[in-house]
């Protein structure tokens, strides 16, 4: 070798010896030939996996991973100063140093795309960053989850589900079985954990999302498979998110239900009487309308029963269910019906059971025992008990060893032998149904006589849910029971009360009367009733006890009685409005009873207060309700009232300040009166269209206080005095400028004379006694009501218009549908003014209208002329008029509806005497022959036509009867003679008895509730 070249290649080698030892300090100072550089280099590298599996290994936890990275650097180093010094040495074993480095470097510390078991390092570099990312993102969804937030965990589940799919592949390329595992369950196994725990909240956040904007784009199918998912996994969220994801499934819910067309289901029967109709969404309850019909008959529906979430209803129906086929029509929820329909079979008996396995034997009077009973149940398809009915009464019985069986037909079967039955004995039963053959058998023991063993009291039962009060009928009021015999079998209340002792610790509330059967809200249950003792009314606590004659056993059960209400307190209040001397009002009050309640009904009150003065008394109104009356004295002045309660003595004072008698003191105006008169034409006005006001104010009412004579006897009634001022454009009387009104159907017209205004004086004159005792009228100064009446000639009017007239009935010869003809001019502002009759010429059909007296008449007759209608049952003909206008004439033409419908009620409404659906009838209108048209006098009832039937006979049933007293006699009760006829006959009523009347005409109806008064 060239000298210069050694003396480079030495120092050479000395460089990267030196580089080599720089760069490892744990190498020798004096490994400066290649040999040693390559051992240390391979050295360092093995270390750098060392730094983690040892660790791994003998601690079961990871190294710090600067600890690995700095390892791992120093093994990339060591590596490449090694190939440089190799490189720079040459020599023939560069090669095999070389490989020997490459795959000691590729074995522990990298290599670009490894196989198993190469580039530890590396790769478990690669795997702990990774896993250590994956458990932050783990560890922020678990933070999303505990803030709740479902949006930000939603994005970190998916994040998860990304790298646990096709990421974690690289745990499982680390070397060394102990750090794999160690990397698996400290990070991968806690991130999967979490993330399937989240798997249903997700699916549901997702499905939920995807039903509603399925629902937008008009795909339902598509909504109806995402929200079935949802309906799949609700149920299975995390308690984090239930309540958003819970509303999250509504919400989807309710907008695919909303835009579902809705339709039937279904169609089922769930029992004898019922068809259940299910439908594809919640629908409205209130526009539901169902019809029910087998073939082409329909079925009377009795009773509609909505589910809660209005997705099927129950319809009840008036009868059983019979073979065939019913149809359901729903109406009012779509454009067109939905419906459903059903085959059903007749009611039939699917099954008998017998109820026990003991039949106890049956003493009889004479001490024999050839009889036992065993109890036993039918049941149809639905699962519906029909033992007691006629269905199941025929079922045939046989029994073994020579004994008969025969059943009661209520669920009773006695078995009878021809000698006594032995304890022990068995006996073999069979029972058929043959029409469905349906059967039963089993085998019975006889046993000791039966007796009831036990008594399991349930609870106080009142039909309207009420509280025991000593105030209701102790006999509203059932304690029902269990009660068992020995073996375990049902007994009836006459088996109780022979073989039960009942007591009651507090008789004079409450005494025993006896057990029942049929008592309860299904009558299905033994019921213990009471008697009232003398101090039922004042309540208190009473224990009921119930003793087995025969096995000793005790049953107690506590009844609370309250006492009954009691007026603590009656307090008088202020009255609202004046009272004026002579008057009748009503005073405010307000009466509490011990309790605290307010007491408004006159029979608790009745005789429960006294008054200083006969001036007032309690009186009940059409209501029941009690209503203190005051009459004032018919001077004015300070009047005080006291009332007393009875009882408790309490005391409530009022003075009333009685104000002077109220007069008749000022015309206000007129109401329903048009001012504007054509010429000619005429304005009718009379008491209703007064407004008239007494001095305080208030509203006063001349009826029957009018007259035309100032005498004695009519001392301080009125008359309506009525004067024009002579302009010459109205006038208010024929002859004269003066009209009167003097009675309650007195009226005064005023005429159109001539174009222009005119003022009219309204004002009351009141009959006054003078000093020489005579009578006279005299104005009312505060009276005169000033109006101006203006009269138009044809130039006012713009146009003309016929007024509405309605559908006319053809009633032949008969007038009692005839109806006016009115014709208006109508004013620029748009005031229409009535013409006379001198303005307009009618012209009509004579062959089917009549014009007479201004009213349109059907001269057709509805039977005579019916073949005119042909198949119609209207015709329509024309009404012309030509009115004379102010320059020309004007022709007006209506159609007119003729029908030959005979008139039947259309509108049932009340006259003044029903209020809030309350009347009062007097007892004596109730002690003849006209009961129902006493009864009937309170209705106005008008026909299609508008018109009113005069002297209707509806049909009248009357129902829920109360009696202010309750006769012991039963023929001297309240008595109905003719219920639900139109000849009805209420006899032996009295003062105080309340009934309602329902009246039924021509499918119309209406309900009124009557108080008997005096």
């Amino acid at each position: 070798m060239d000298k210069k070249k050694a003396v480079k290649l030495a120092t050479a080698s000395a460089v990267a010896a030196s580089a080599f030892v720089a760069a490892n300090p744990h190498a020798s100072q004096a490994a400066t030939d290649v040999a040693t550089v390559v051992s240390q280099a391979k050295a360092q590298m093995k270390e750098a996996y060392y730094t983690y599996s040892h660790t791994v290994t003998e601690t079961g936890q990871f190294p710090d991973i600067k600890d690995v990275y700095a390892a791992y650097n120093k093994a990339k180093q060591a590596y490449a100063n090694a190939v440089a010094v190799v490189n720079k040495a040459g020599g023939a074993k560069k090669d095999a140093y070389l490989a020997d480095l490459q795959a000691t470097y590729e074995t522990y510390v990298f290599k670009a795309n490894p196989k198993s078991g190469e580039a530890r390092v590396a790769t478990y570099i690669d795997a702990y960053n990774y896993a250590t990312k994956l458990d932050k993102k783990s560890k922020e969804l678990k933070a999303a989850v505990d803030a709740k937030d479902l949006k930000k965990a939603e994005e970190l589940y998916h994040d998860i589900s990304y790298e646990l799919k096709t990421r974690t592949v690289i745990l499982d390329r680390v070397y060394g079985q102990s750090t794999r595992e160690l990397l698996r369950s400290q990070f991968k196994a806690e991130a999967q954990k979490l993330r399937d725990s989240l798997i249903y909240d997700i699916t549901v956040a997702m499905k939920a999302r995807e039903a509603q904007d399925a629902v937008k784009a008009g795909n339902l199918d598509k909504a109806k498979a995402a929200l079935d998912q949802v309906n799949q996994y609700v149920s299975k969220v995390t308690d984090a998110f239930k309540a958003e994801l819970q509303k999250a499934a509504q919400d989807a819910k309710a907008a695919y239900e909303a835009a579902l067309t809705p339709k039937v289901e279904s169609v089922s029967a769930i029992n004898a009487k019922t068809l259940k109709v299910t439908f594809n969404k919640a629908v409205d309850d209130t526009k539901a309308k169902f019809e029910v019909k087998k073939g082409s008959v329909t079925v009377n529906v009795a009773k509609t029963t909505f589910s809660a979430d209005k997705k099927s209803v129950e319809l009840e129906l008036a009868s059983k269910l019979f073979e065939g086929e019913y149809t359901v029509n729903v109406t009012g929820l779509a454009d067109q019906a939905l419906t459903g329909s059903v085959k059903v079979e007749n009611e039939k008996v699917a099954k008998i059971e017998l109820l026990g396995e003991v039949a106890p034997v049956v003493v009889a009077k004479d001490g024999t025992k050839k009889t036992a009973t065993v109890a036993y149940r039918v049941f149809n398809q639905y699962g519906e008990d029909i033992t007691k009915s006629p269905l199941a009464s025929s079922i045939s019985w046989t029994a073994s060893n020579g004994v008969t069986a025969r059943d009661d037909d209520k669920g009773i079967l006695t078995l009878t032998n021809t000698s006594d039955f032995k304890t022990g004995d068995k006996v073999a039963i069979t029972g058929i149904n043959v029409s469905t053959n349906t059967v039963v058998s089993g085998v019975v023991t006889i046993s000791d006589a039966s007796a009831t063993d036990t008594v399991e009291f349930v609870g106080i039962y009142n039909k309207d849910g009420k509280e025991f009060s000593g105030d209701l009928a102790v006999g509203d009021f059932v304690l029902l029971l269990n009660a068992k015999d020995q073996y375990g079998n049902d007994v009836n209340a006459s088996k109780v009360n022979d073989d039960v002792v009942f007591t009651s610790s507090n008789p004079s509330v409450l005494a025993i009367d006896k057990a029942y059967d049929g008592q309860g809200k299904d009558k299905d249950k033994i019921g213990l009733k009471f008697t009232a003792g003398p101090n039922y009314a004042n309540g208190g606590k009473v224990i009921i006890t119930a003793i087995s004659k025969t096995s000793g056993k005790v049953a107690q059960f506590e009844v609370n009685v309250k006492a009954a209400p009691a007026l603590d307190t009656f307090t008088l209040g202020t009255p609202t409005e004046i009272v004026a001397a002579g008057e009748k009002v009503k005073l405010p009050f307000t009466a509490v009873d011990q309790y605290g309640n307010t007491v408004t009904k006159y029979e608790a009150l009745k005789g429960k207060v006294t008054f200083n003065t006969d001036k007032a008394k309690l009186v009940k109104d059409a209501s029941g309700n009690a209503v203190l009356e005051y009459t004032a004295p018919d001077t004015k002045g300070l009047q005080v009232l006291v009332a007393t309660v009875v009882g408790s003595g309490k005391v409530s004072q009022l003075t009333i300040d009685v104000k002077e008698a109220a007069y008749a003191a000022t015309i206000e105006s007129l109401k329903n009166v048009t001012t504007t008169v054509a010429k000619d034409g005429k304005v009718e006005i009379s008491l209703s269209n007064l407004v008239v006001k007494d001095q305080y104010g208030r509203t006063f009412d001349l009826k029957d206080k009018l007259t035309n004579t100032a005498d004695k006897d009519n001392l301080g009634r009125y008359k309506i005095v009525v004067t024009d001022s002579e302009n010459g454009a109205v006038k208010v009387a024929e002859n004269g400028t003066k009209a009167e009104i003097t009675a309650n159907d007195g009226k005064i017209t005023i005429t159109g004379l001539e174009k222009g205004s005119e003022e009219v004086t309204f004002k009351l004159q009141r009959v006054e006694k003078n000093a020489d005792n005579t009578y006279e009228f005299k104005d009312v100064a505060t009276s005169p009501l000033k109006v101006t009446f203006n009269t138009v000639d044809k130039s006012a009017f713009t146009s003309f218009e016929i007024g509405e007239i309605g559908k006319l009935y053809a009633d032949g010869n008969e007038s009692t549908h005839a109806k006016a003809l009115k014709v208006y001019g109508v004013k620029a502002d748009g005031t229409k003014v009535e013409l006379p009759s001198n303005y307009y010429n009618v012209i009509v059909d004579s062959n089917v209208l009549a014009f007479t007296g201004g009213k349109l008449d059907v001269k057709l007759d509805a039977e005579k002329d019916k073949d005119k209608f042909g198949t119609k049952d209207e015709i329509t003909t024309k009404v012309t008029v030509i009115v004379e206008g102010a320059e020309d004439p004007v022709t007006l033409s209506k159609d007119i509806v003729v029908s030959k419908v005979a008139p039947k009620a259309d509108k049932i409404e009340f006259t003044d005497a029903v209020k809030n659906g309350t009347a009062s009838i007097a007892v004596d209108k109730l002690k003849d022959d006209t009961d129902a048209a006493d009864l009937s006098a309170v209705l106005k009832i008008t026909d299609q036509y508008g018109v009113e039937i005069a002297n209707p006979s509806p049909i009248i049933t009357v129902t829920n009867i109360k009696e202010k007293t309750v006769d012991t006699d039963s023929a001297q009760r309240f008595k109905v003679d003719g219920n639900r006829s139109t000849t009805v006959d209420i006899q032996n009523v009295e003062v105080g008895d309340t009934f309602t009347v329902t009246y039924v005409l021509d499918g119309k109806t209406a309900t009124v509730k009557f108080t008997v008064t005096e």
